[in-house]
């Protein structure tokens, strides 16, 4: 039975479990924010992707010589994390490397996350140590689930903007695979998307990042909202399951990215993919507001 660690204040309630470190509820004034998971939709709520973003091409990678067996989102999300420190509004979780990650994953490793309340916010921060004597490849990433509707209305009451308002690249999914391609990179001057189930019908949304950013999810029938936002994050996926009637959209800041279609495998120079020094920490993180 999975352990749960509940925090609260004032304005919010959150629940995060041991398995996978991941929220399992956010709460405000009695109202559900996070999807509840269900395997006729999907059944997760808030994922922690690692040590890949999205899925490698074939579901392989090389590194030195050898090749290596990695399911979509890395393994994190399916292993059990140590609690370390924990309050009433911050909790610290850690997973390292053991024997079954050495065998889809040659690296010695220490990934850390810290769920904090403050008000109507929660921070979210990963701290990946490099514990090997080589340097270390890896793409870490978001995947939070939010309930529409939030209360009221229905799906197509709901829309995404995302913050600054520019020109930025959209990154196109191949559907069957899983993979992104590249080579059909455009320029997408939309910043506001009204939801609707047509508008995932090739898959997730993927545009890049490179400056601060920010996602907010309103509707027109009530005040209710969620923001996500971050400093350094190169990439976002916006994502709900088509063609299903899921009542949920997941926003998803990354720092890495599934394979390209024209990919060698080779996990050294992935696109996307960080490269940290031995003994180095490499951090990120984003925040969720709660309206």
């Amino acid at each position: 039975m999975m352990t749960i660690k509940k925090l609260s204040n004032e304005q919010l309630s959150i629940e995060v479990g041991e398995f996978g470190a991941e929220l399992q509820s956010i709460k405000k004034d009695g109202i559900e924010y996070l999807w509840q998971g269900n395997s006729d939709f999907w059944g997760r709520r808030a994922p922690v992707l690692f040590p890949i973003v999205g899925k490698l091409k074939h579901g392989r990678y090389t590194y030195d010589d050898a090749s290596f067996q990695l399911s979509g989102h890395g393994f994190a999300r399916d292993k059990v994390f140590k609690l370390i420190d924990g309050s009433d509004e911050a909790v610290i979780y850690e997973l390292k490397s053991d024997k079954e990650t050495k065998i889809v994953y040659p690296f010695d490793f220490r990934l850390r996350i810290t769920y904090r309340l403050q008000g109507n916010q929660l921070s979210v921060n990963w701290e990946v140590k490099n514990l090997d004597e080589t340097e270390m490849y890896f793409g870490i990433g978001a995947h939070p689930a939010f309930n529409v509707p939030l209360g009221t209305g229905k799906f197509e009451d709901y829309s995404l903007a995302i913050s600054p308002e520019k020109n930025r690249q959209l990154i196109p999914l191949n559907v069957s695979e899983g993979t992104i391609d590249l080579a059909k990179k455009q320029v997408s001057k939309d910043n506001t998307f009204n939801l609707s189930r047509a508008l995932f019908k090739n898959d997730a949304l993927v545009f890049e990042t490179p400056e601060a950013t920010e996602v907010v999810l309103s509707n027109s029938v009530n005040d209710r909202s969620v923001k996500v936002s971050w400093d350094h994050m190169p990439f976002v996926g916006l994502w709900s399951p088509y063609p299903s009637e899921a009542p949920f959209v997941c926003i998803e800041p990354w720092c890495g990215i599934a394979d390209d279609d024209n990919t060698d495998g080779d996990l050294t120079t992935k696109f996307g993919i960080n490269m940290l020094s031995p003994g180095k920490k490499f951090k990120a993180g984003y925040t969720i507001i709660i309206n």
